[in-house]
């Protein structure tokens, strides 16, 4: 058995509004016709493949609205960290503290709170020293950054759904005229 063929491009989407440029499947209303033009087989492979493209998008999205949702709750509880220690700073107070030294051993430590400022883990083994105003803004631009790309990702993964089911009931309604061409082919040859 041979590889399969460089399938016929067939113009199935068009372009969209959407932001991302995700394209807009077109809604097959003539299937005969369609099927007739670009053949059954090869128009049902080209509508696999534009489904697998639209679930490998919805997949990708899914995971990076997962992985922003993760790190949501992460920016806020540093954020509220940082006006914590703002608001110590701003009144002078030392900050008292249990910290971990091995498992299941605490200590308590007085932390002195007079630099105005905090160490942030960026990522990579990076920890970068910000003042609490800079923490603060840097923190809150990275949420709000994150909450409208969870905004926009789930805008996506909504277009892409309506995509899936075009998709999939073209796919259908293609592949039921094929069937019904062949059921008429076979009952033509076998009345001659």
């Amino acid at each position: 058995m041979s590889a399969p063929a460089q399938l016929k491009q067939i113009p199935l989407t068009e372009a969209s509004d959407n932001p991302r440029k995700i394209p807009q499947a077109i809604f097959i209303d003539n299937t005969e016709a369609w099927v007739e033009k670009y053949g059954g087989d090869e128009l049902i492979a080209n509508m696999n493949e534009l489904y697998q493209k639209y679930k490998f998008m919805e997949n990708q999205l899914i995971r990076g609205r997962e992985s922003l949702r993760v790190k949501t709750p992460d920016i806020k509880k540093t954020l509220e960290m940082v006006r914590m220690l703002k608001d110590k700073h701003e009144k002078e107070e030392s900050l008292q503290t249990n910290f971990l030294i091995s498992d299941n051993v605490w200590a308590k430590a007085t932390i002195p709170n007079q630099t105005g400022r905090v160490g942030l883990w960026l990522g990579a083994n990076v920890m970068v020293e910000y003042s609490y105003e800079e923490a603060l803004a840097l923190l809150e631009r990275n949420l709000s950054n994150a909450e409208i790309r969870i905004k926009s990702t789930e805008e996506d993964l909504n277009f892409l759904k309506d995509q899936i089911t075009t998709t999939e009931v073209n796919i259908a309604r293609c592949y039921n005229q094929t069937v019904a061409n062949n059921q008429k082919t076979k009952q033509a040859e076998v009345a001659k």
